[in-house]
């Protein structure tokens, strides 16, 4: 928690500037909207570190996370009849937002993993560079035998 503080700062320090910035302009603020961002980002940037933002990652981050709001707060057939979700052919003729839901999460979490491993292994990460939550998964990964799916796993349990 603590390694994560100057990156809350930092996030604090961007939505009162949102604030600052509309006032000036004379303009109302959206504050569900402002918090929403808000929390999204803190929760991204403890992930998937400070460039989160690059290829507009935390927007990804909302909409699949909405996502899986939308389709757990919901109805869901699987609730009743489980044993049709482990037929995957037609778990995907039945339930096709959860199969989109499902690759985008995975599309979302290889391509960040990937980021991770790769810095890792091209340069030690350097002092003052603060470790995020796939690095310290990846760090004690074989120690504690996690495979690239339950790092998938435990990142989407912590987003949602």
């Amino acid at each position: 928690v603590l390694s994560l503080r100057a990156g809350r700062e930092e996030e604090a320090r961007l939505a009162m500037a949102k604030i600052g910035d509309a006032a000036a302009a004379g303009a109302s603020v959206d504050v569900s909207t402002l918090l929403a961002t808000f929390t999204n980002d803190i929760a991204c940037r403890a992930v998937s570190g400070k460039f989160f933002r690059e290829e507009g990652r935390n927007e990804l981050f909302r909409e699949v996370i909405d996502g899986n709001v939308a389709a757990f707060g919901g109805f869901n057939p699987q609730d009743y009849f489980p044993s049709l979700a482990k037929v995957d052919a037609l778990a995907r003729v039945l339930f096709p937002k959860m199969t989109r839901l499902r690759k985008r999460w995975d599309g979302l979490l290889d391509r960040i993993i990937d980021d991770h491993a790769s810095k890792a292994a091209s340069l030690q990460q350097e002092e003052d560079e603060e470790a995020d939550f796939v690095d310290v998964l990846l760090a004690r990964q074989h120690e504690y035998g996690l495979t690239r799916q339950h790092i998938k796993a435990i990142l989407v349990v912590r987003n949602t």
